[in-house]
């Protein structure tokens, strides 16, 4: 029997083979120039963060053919490298969007936009033009759809396994679409990445305090599942049946639960229509309580001073990852947006929750710590279906007791965020770098990008230190 043939990859490889701009709605196509300004947004925000100047710096040492843009650098190095950078400062800010899916209390989802640095780097390395990376984004999207809802009855994360684990295969079929691989030399890169491409979750567990490596934790598998893809296309093979064969990913890393069909059948709705984008720079499942929190604060005009005690309730996931003790008191940025008594806090002292709230100053600022004393985090069971909902309680030293809900925040799938709305984002982060008329170029590049001859047109404009 012809396994290669017959197997699961070769089928994914098949449908990356024909997945084709020209088949891809006005809607799609929107979405897609939607997803690519706000990871740029992610990006450049994070251009001065220790993780992101870090991983630049390495990959400048490293040298190696000037191919792609790292975000912020005037230095080009080889695309796979310059996703690893690009993808670490789209992570840094956790402001970037989710795809998600649940089941019960079980939540599995992925930061989507991770996937784009990929996108980026080997369409500046080919010369893509904007139609093809167009293509090879929302490809990236559907694959990493597909991987998740295949998870429904396990995910990976009570396996002890982080989201990126199915980077690895998404990114080496996303790429190996912009290098033009055959549907063999695609199933080849589909193994070769699935057997080196899995994270473990210490990187997001509970109970554990965070650190830098969670900002690389899907970029450096995308470095290497562009390093497969490229292999693949040299002739260099890989294991057909990664995915069901004997020890492979659905035996080995998912205890044998895994729903194959819905892994390789047609999806409903296009994934790049059920993102779920941030308005707040905090993990996703916060943004329920925080825009609650917020709400109430600005209707109210509380001050600091005015606040006795708040209670959050959330899901029993959020309440649990976001509330656990290690995050009380956070003292860096990767801790910090995952902390609900920190998120809390600093909601209430700064009326907003962005990139500037996470400078080394707020960790120790006596009013953020004397407010997280006053903050309780509960989970709720009747808010575990809408996965993104909170409950805020204030109570005030005169006697009142606030309280607000919110279902679907702003950015939800259900409650997008406006075209104005998600340029107002980017300015934002941009502007801190960027002129006016740079920023505004860029937007008019994203907004056009189905006519650039070339991405590197767009990218060009991304390389200004």
């Amino acid at each position: 029997m012809d396994t290669h043939a017959a197997s699961v990859s070769r089928k994914l490889a098949q449908h990356t083979e024909g997945f084709s701009y020209t088949t891809l709605s006005d809607q799609e196509i929107h979405a897609a120039k939607r997803v690519v300004l706000d990871m740029l947004a992610c990006a450049i925000g994070a251009h001065k963060s220790d993780a992101g100047r870090i991983v630049r710096s390495v990959m400048e040492d490293q040298g190696g053919a000037r191919e792609s843009t790292m975000i912020g650098s005037l230095v080009k190095v080889p695309c796979a490298n310059a996703a690893l950078a690009n993808g670490a400062m789209a992570r840094y800010l956790d402001y970037n969007d989710t795809y998600f899916r649940t089941n019960g209390t079980l939540r599995f989802g992925i930061h989507s936009n991770e996937l784009i640095p990929a996108a980026l780097a080997v369409g500046e390395r080919r010369h893509a033009n904007g139609k093809d990376v167009i293509t090879a984004i929302a490809l990236a999207y559907d694959l990493a759809a597909r991987f998740i809802d295949a998870s429904f009855a396990q995910n990976l994360h009570t396996r002890g396994w982080h989201y990126s684990a199915i980077a690895g295969f998404v990114v080496a079929l996303s790429a190996g679409k912009l290098l033009g691989l055959s549907a063999e030399q695609l199933a080849g890169a589909a193994g070769i990445a699935g057997v080196h491409g899995l994270t473990l979750d210490i990187i997001d567990a509970q109970g554990e305090p965070y650190n830098m490596t969670k900002n690389i934790g899907l970029p450096q598998v995308a470095q290497m599942g562009i390093m497969a893809a490229l292999l693949a296309q040299k002739g260099f093979t890989g294991p057909a049946r990664i995915i069901e064969g004997n020890k492979g990913f659905v035996q080995t890393v998912m205890g044998g639960v895994y729903d194959l069909e819905i892994l390789t059948a047609p999806r409903k709705q296009p994934a790049l229509l059920e993102v779920h984008q941030k308005n707040l720079a905090a993990e996703h499942t916060t943004q329920g309580a925080l825009n609650a929190l917020l709400e109430l604060v600005r209707e109210h005009d509380l001050k600091p001073k005015d606040i006795e005690r708040v209670k959050i309730e959330a899901t029993t996931r959020t309440a649990n990852h976001t509330g656990d003790f290690v995050k009380r008191f956070p003292t860096d940025k990767e801790t910090a947006d995952h902390s609900l008594y920190y998120l809390t806090a600093i909601a209430i002292v700064d009326r907003t929750v962005g990139p500037g709230q996470y400078t080394a100053d707020r960790f120790t600022n006596p009013v953020v710590l004397s407010l997280i004393d006053k903050v309780t985090v509960e989970a709720n069971t009747d808010l575990d279906d809408f996965v993104f909902a909170g409950i805020a309680h204030i109570s005030t030293k005169d006697g009142r007791k606030l309280m607000r809900r919110i279902d679907y925040p702003k950015g939800n799938s259900l409650n997008p965020m406006t075209d104005e709305e998600l340029v107002k984002k980017f300015e934002g982060t941009a502007l801190q770098f960027l002129d006016k008329g740079q920023s505004e170029h860029i937007v008019n590049s994203v907004f056009k990008l189905e006519r650039l001859g070339d991405i590197g047109e767009l990218m060009a404009n991304l390389s200004f230190t």
